[in-house]
């Protein structure tokens, strides 16, 4: 009998999904410092839609991303919408974070993760990734920031674009999970 209950902990915990937040979970409070030292906690923008990038200076793919997520910032910012990358990688310092953040010009704030709590909180797993929050601080859409590594590629399909306007004109997000690629978050 032991080692049919042993088989079927073993199995139970094969099958059984990964850790973290699910789109329509309400993911609760966090506090974060940015580069520059200033401190932001997600209930300092209630009611304001929040878009969390995880970030990686040191992935390519997500630096083919950086002018893809500034035209996020510019289309949607004076919406209301606010911006975040979100640096978790234990593989870059905070001091390293910074410098290329400033060499990039990045025009939202990069939080720092430092020790992979919100990651792991959300079950982040790839720079670029994104999760959308609600006005609620809800998860309406987690994944991809859109379907190309490489700008310019064609058939593009803006997954976080779509997702922003759902989410600005009051319905819900078609496709709200989409899976993202890149580079794997060290923690």
């Amino acid at each position: 009998m032991r080692t049919a209950a042993s088989v079927l902990l073993l199995c139970a915990l094969l099958t059984s999904p990964a850790g973290g937040a699910d789109v329509g979970d309400r993911i609760g409070d966090f506090r974060l410092t940015d580069v520059n030292g200033n401190s932001h906690a997600l209930s300092g923008y209630a009611g304001r839609v929040v878009v969390l990038a995880f970030w990686s200076f040191k992935c390519p793919v997500a630096l083919a991303y950086t002018d893809r997520l500034r035209a996020l910032q510019d289309k949607y910012g004076s919406r209301g919408v606010v911006l975040f990358a979100v640096a978790s990688s234990l593989n870059e310092s905070p001091a390293e974070v910074g410098r290329n953040a400033s060499n990039l010009g990045i025009p939202f704030p990069v939080l720092l993760d430092t020790d992979g709590a919100l990651a792991e909180k959300l079950g982040a797993t790839h720079t670029p990734g994104v999760f959308i929050l609600d006005r609620g601080g809800v998860i309406r859409y987690q994944g991809a920031i859109d379907n190309n590594k490489r700008p310019g590629d064609g058939g593009r399909v803006a997954h976080a674009e779509e997702a922003l306007d759902s989410l600005l004109a009051g319905r819900s997000v078609q496709v709200p999970e989409t899976v993202p690629f890149g580079c794997t978050i060290r923690r």
